[in-house]
């Protein structure tokens, strides 16, 4: 179904719609919660000092925070958060903005575009979550850019984009593959080479879409295309790099260091950029600027005298002119290190950074398209003339805070659309998957894959038992229900959140986990997973002397994987209202995270109010594998 131009004026009020929904989220909080609660949740950190100072590229003052009892914080900010820096007990009226660079238990350290005022290095200061615009502002860049491509080349790319121009392909390439492709995977590859528009790699759990992805780079960079390989998540183009560069690809990841992996940090441009001689000048003419700014802030205040304001002014003005001169030199350092590169890794937000905003490439790889908010992946069309849309439609969209702005479709991701405008034409689905025992893989493959998926040979028959030491014995069938019908486990909302939990399911849960530990199976190849951050909460603290289990929501685990997970599914009430659960694509990623061993917990008196939860307790006593919580005992043989 083709759209106009109005589409993308549609698409900038949804967004101005979730922006207004994140700040009045926010703002809500704060107004309503005392200081120790808004520490308790992370939004504000208090009683901190600056405790260390140095410059980054660009000039950037990066400075980090800590407790002087050198205490664990208890926020929960994250690389890549917007923050504002003020005293502990003297607020001021504007206060300095910056972005978390590296969070750890101790330590927070902020990147500051301008040298922050001196309160920061005096006493003790809090710290404020506050909402990021940076994406939202870039987004509707990207909408109005695409708005106004009207001429020649640039108007197809809009009217495809609009669903207006169907997608062209030439005749399908020949070429050799790096690596052994199933049908499948050849296929994905070869309509994704012949693409001159666009083309979606749909990849179910364990298909091999990360194999099919580093294909298309390799072969791309051997036809002397230059790559762009993105995503909305920083982890999602962690992995885009790790993929090209164990291909041997030149790649470099734009981004600021402390937001990427620490293995992966030798490659980003940030500290590639730190070694070249051009940097190293601008380094020590930064630092040279920033002693004059320094003498021109002491000269205001040590008098008014018509000298004193003449000194600072000039301080001034040859401290901007060295600054000016600095960031030459640094941007000849990164053309020079972006010259050498063979792709480009890089978040859709970053795209019309300062770093990429004039860059073009041959082809863009676009993975967990489904998870990208519509404007921002549209980005990607404004950087390449053929886009490679990677990702699963049947599994968790991008989260949307406002309800409106969902109801009116920004949760619907760019690659649905191009599928709904252009069908299967455009795409090819990988069938063969290397993560799950056959049993488990039986019925999300007929409820969310028409019944399409095998298992590869190699997985179809494996169990728990393999991975456990000879002679354990646990009632672990690959799929498990466990049924907590009648026995009274009814769900609770976490005190001053809207979040769920579940006492009863939690119990149950967690002496699972310490049976199939006491087994022998390791904490790192099981998982415990729940729709509900409470209920998260709930078994994580029956769970703290097991640091290295995993316990999280399913939102949080997507993409992940495990020998054994636990999964509970928290809803029990009288009104059969199951919630977040209604969105069958959380349970689908819910229960293809298990490689042997799924084991899941939830009253059936609620769940089979919906079809498909039915249909998934009657698969489990189709294998053999539902049990009730009347008769389970953890650690005996039900």
């Amino acid at each position: 179904m083709s759209r106009d131009v109005q589409h993308f004026e549609a698409l900038g009020r949804l967004l101005e719609l979730e922006r207004r929904a994140e700040r009045e989220r926010l703002a809500t909080e704060k107004a309503a919660l005392p200081l120790a609660e808004l520490e308790a949740r992370g939004i504000v950190v208090l009683d901190v000092e600056s405790v260390e100072e140095r410059i980054g590229l660009g000039g950037r003052t990066l400075v980090t925070f800590a407790r002087e009892d050198k205490r664990w914080l208890r926020s929960k900010l994250h690389t890549g958060d917007v923050v504002t820096v003020s005293p502990r007990k003297a607020p001021v009226d504007a206060p300095p903005s910056g972005i978390v660079t590296r969070a750890t238990r101790q330590q927070l350290e902020i990147a500051f575009d301008r040298h922050p005022p001196p309160f920061v290095d005096e006493g003790r200061l809090r710290i404020d979550l506050v909402a990021n615009d940076v994406t939202f502002d870039r987004a509707r860049g990207v909408l109005k850019k695409l708005s106004e491509m009207t001429h020649g080349l640039a108007r197809d790319r809009q009217q495809l984009v609009l669903g207006a121009m169907a997608p062209r392909f030439e005749k399908r390439p020949a070429f050799t593959p790096s690596r052994p492709l199933n049908p499948e995977q050849l296929d994905a590859v070869s309509l994704a080479l012949s693409a001159r528009d666009v083309a979606l790699v749909h990849g179910p759990p364990g298909t091999g879409k990360s194999t099919v992805l580093a294909e298309i780079a390799v072969q791309c960079v051997k036809r002397g295309q230059r790559l762009l390989c993105t995503a909305a998540s920083n982890a999602a183009v962690d992995h885009l790099l790790e993929l090209c560069l164990d291909a041997g690809l030149e790649a470099i990841r734009v981004g600021h260091p402390a937001r990427v992996l620490p293995h992966l940090q030798q490659h980003t441009l940030d500290l590639l950029v730190e070694d070249h001689d051009d940097r190293i000048t601008a380094r020590e003419m930064f630092d040279e600027a920033f002693e004059l700014l320094g003498y021109a802030r002491k000269q205001q205040t040590q008098g008014r005298s018509r000298t004193r304001f003449s000194n600072a002014r000039a301080a001034k003005s040859d401290a901007y002119a060295l600054m000016d001169d600095a960031r030459v030199l640094e941007r000849k350092a990164v053309e020079a290190v972006m010259g050498r590169a063979q792709v480009v890794c890089a978040t859709l937000s970053m795209l019309d950074g300062h770093v990429l905003a004039n860059r073009s490439f041959d082809v863009a790889l676009l993975d967990e398209a489904t998870q990208a908010l519509e404007p921002l992946a549209l980005g990607a069309f404004l950087k390449a003339p053929t886009v490679i849309l990677a990702g699963d439609p049947k599994q968790l969209a991008a989260t949307v805070i406002s309800m409106e702005a969902k109801k009116q479709g920004l949760g619907t991701s760019l690659f649905e659309r191009v599928l709904k405008d252009f069908g299967d034409d455009v795409k090819r689905m990988l069938k063969e998957q290397h993560r799950m025992n056959e049993k488990l893989m039986r019925f999300p493959s007929r409820e969310m894959y028409s019944g399409e998926l095998r298992a590869h040979p190699s997985v179809e028959g494996r169990v728990l038992s393999a991975v456990l030491p000879s002679g354990a014995v646990v009632d672990a069938p690959p799929m498990l229900f466990l049924d907590t019908a009648g026995k009274g486990f009814d769900e609770s909302r976490e005190p001053g959140t809207e979040s769920l939990r579940n006492e009863g399911e939690a119990g149950l849960v967690g002496a699972r986990a310490r049976e199939l530990m006491a087994a022998g199976l390791a904490p790192e190849d099981l998982a415990v997973i729940t729709p509900y951050a409470a209920q998260a909460s709930l078994i994580r603290e029956q769970l703290t002397d097991v640091p290295t289990l995993e316990v999280d929501t399913i939102d949080a685990f997507q993409g992940r994987e495990k020998e054994a997970v636990l999964l509970s599914l928290v809803r029990s009430n009288g009104e059969q209202q199951v919630g977040f659960l209604e969105d069958l694509r959380r349970m689908n990623v819910a229960i293809t995270r298990a490689k042997r061993h799924l084991f899941a917990v939830g009253d059936s008196a609620t769940l089979t109010g919906h079809a498909f939860y039915a249909r998934f307790i009657e698969e489990a006593q189709t294998q053999q594998g539902y049990r009730s919580a009347w008769e389970w005992s953890p650690g005996e043989p039900s």
